[in-house]
């Protein structure tokens, strides 16, 4: 005791939420609900029940001292075996849906319907579950829970119309609903409005630490779904005992993760960590992630720093331009901690939003750039980088990624001069008719994208002269350096106006002007066709005839 407060430490707190909420949920599920399941539900839901445990507690208690890989069990990352638990509880719930309508031949259409419907939205958040396609989206959390209010009332309407047995199984689904998301949901937006963790004083408890709030959201989550599957099992059971039916039902979850080992996309991912950054004072960029939406870019950003040097630490998050230099938004925050154990290194984790101004550029390249800073004295004292990977604009500036503002465009009026195979579009070229040597030439480019690019592209322009042959070559970007072409996008309209220095000492007469795209990276060019979906030999396109006079 300390005063009149209770001390203690966030890890027993967890420990005793976790024995607490599942010695409730067996005593609840194995006195009322699984003598009711067939032996083989009965096996599965154990099975699954053993296994959300076994890794919620290898990742709460024994992960720090065995000295276990911490991503690997870290149930607030994806991609690692909680995930893979997770993902995998998810989509039992779907393919037993999915397989008691096709396999009951006596149920009404309409509940065969309804039970497609949940395989399949189910199915959907195992994949989810793995991958993070949810965190592509600002506000999905609203998405989420229109999905969750549907299936509820959707539920309640089956159950209404279905025999008095199978409320108990309906009951199980919107139990363990609720229960999920109170965890997934209501925590993760409780989160704000605590500033970050819960340290210091919890009503008549005086912590050792700060609370990691993840631990109870994603236990509360595991817990939730796991009543659903017993809520899907006992409709499953419904069935019978046949021979194939068992068979189906253990083959679910191997055929569910051998699916998910050979994803291309999550080999992709899994080999695409985000490398540290070291600041002063020990300050650590440990993972982030970021995502664009049409009025915000959100960052999610995990850091550490030791006991005692987290004081006065902050950071600012800015989208400057990359040709001008100039911050178009930003936002500033402090940092917040959370505490593993006492004694460990304090663990920042937080989500800033950054709101785009109507005023800010559209098709400009933005650096999406973070500092970290101390406050000391009233000063904002920036941190120099002492290591790291990523790219730096000066000693203080951490490049975390990229992006362009899209402007609206209308639909194209005419043919392109012009379709590459990228889907890249040359819609005109304005061309004069004479030009001078040693002055400046004008061409005024206009492009289109269908796609979005993925590469750094450059524009060629050939100067051929009718008569000799020879020729003489001017490069740039399509759009100059205010929109490489990385970064250009499906609907993409814009122009570029080029300003062509032409040497002295050309020789004057008539040229053809050629025009093309290759890629920086092996200077090979991009196939192109004209208007008629002839192929423009060795990706030279035609712009037209000018004179060159001295």
């Amino acid at each position: 005791m300390q005063g009149s407060a209770l001390l203690v430490s966030p890890q027993t707190l967890i420990r005793i939420f976790i024995i607490l909420l599942y010695a409730l949920l067996s005593l609840f599920s194995y006195r009322l609900l699984m003598p009711r399941l067939a032996p083989a539900a009965r096996r599965l839901a154990t099975s699954m029940l053993i296994a959300q445990i076994l890794v919620i507690v290898v990742s709460v208690e024994f992960r720090a001292r065995w000295g276990l890989d911490e991503w690997l069990w870290d149930l607030n990352q994806d991609w690692n075996i909680p995930s893979i638990v997770a993902s995998t509880q998810l989509a039992l719930v779907g393919g037993i849906a999915l397989l008691t309508a096709w396999l009951s031949k006596t149920l009404p259409s309409w509940q065969r319907l309804y039970l497609i419907a949940i395989g399949l939205v189910f199915l959907f958040l195992a994949r989810d579950e793995y991958v993070a396609f949810h965190e592509a989206f600002l506000g999905w959390e609203r998405y989420y829970a229109a999905l969750g209010g549907a299936i509820v009332i959707t539920t309640l309407f089956v159950a209404i119309r279905s025999p008095r047995p199978a409320w108990t199984w309906h009951f199980c689904l919107l139990a363990g609903l609720a229960l999920s998301a109170a965890g997934g949901l209501g925590i993760e937006q409780l989160r704000p409005q605590l500033q970050g963790p819960v340290c210091g004083n919890l009503g008549w408890l005086r912590l050792e630490g700060c609370l990691l709030t993840y631990e109870y959201e994603e236990t509360l989550e595991f817990a939730g779904i796991w009543l659903v599957l017993v809520g899907m099992l006992g409709h499953w059971s419904c069935l019978g005992s046949r021979p194939l039916v068992r068979r189906l039902l253990y083959f679910l979850p191997v055929l569910w993760i051998l699916l998910l080992i050979n994803d291309p996309f999550i080999h992709r991912q899994f080999l695409v960590k985000p490398d540290s950054v070291t600041f002063e004072s020990g300050a650590e960029l440990l993972d982030f992630r970021v995502e664009s939406g049409a009025s915000a870019v959100l960052l999610e950003l995990e850091a550490s720093a030791r006991p005692g040097d987290h004081v006065g630490l902050g950071y600012s998050v800015h989208l400057v331009d990359q040709v001008g230099g100039q911050s178009v938004a930003g936002r500033d925050a402090h940092w917040c901690c959370q505490q593993s154990a006492p004694g460990d290194a304090l663990i920042f984790q937080q989500r800033l939003e950054i709101p785009i101004p109507p005023e800010a550029p559209v098709n400009r390249a933005l650096w999406i750039v973070l500092t970290v800073w101390r406050e000391r004295d009233g000063e904002f004292l920036r941190q120099s980088v002492l290591s790291g990977d990523l790219r730096l604009l000066d000693d203080t500036q951490v490049v975390l990624g990229e992006l362009v503002i899209p402007a609206l465009s209308a639909a194209s009026s005419s043919l392109p001069l012009a379709a590459f195979d990228n889907g890249f579009a040359l819609e005109s070229a304005a061309l004069p008719e004479l030009a001078l040597t040693g002055e400046t030439l004008s061409i005024e480019f206009s492009w289109r994208s269908r796609e979005s690019g993925n590469e750094d592209l450059a524009q060629f322009l050939h100067f051929v002269h009718e008569g000799s042959g020879e020729w003489w070559g001017y490069d740039q970007l399509p759009l100059g350096p205010r929109l490489p072409t990385r970064l250009w996008y499906s609907g993409l309209a814009d122009s570029e106006a080029w300003q062509i220095p032409l040497p002295a000492d050309l020789a004057p007469g008539p040229y053809q002007v050629f025009t093309g795209l290759y890629r920086m990276s092996n200077l090979e060019r991009v196939p192109a066709s004209d208007t008629g979906g002839e192929a423009w030999r060795d990706g030279r396109v035609l712009l037209g005839s000018l004179s060159i006079a001295n």
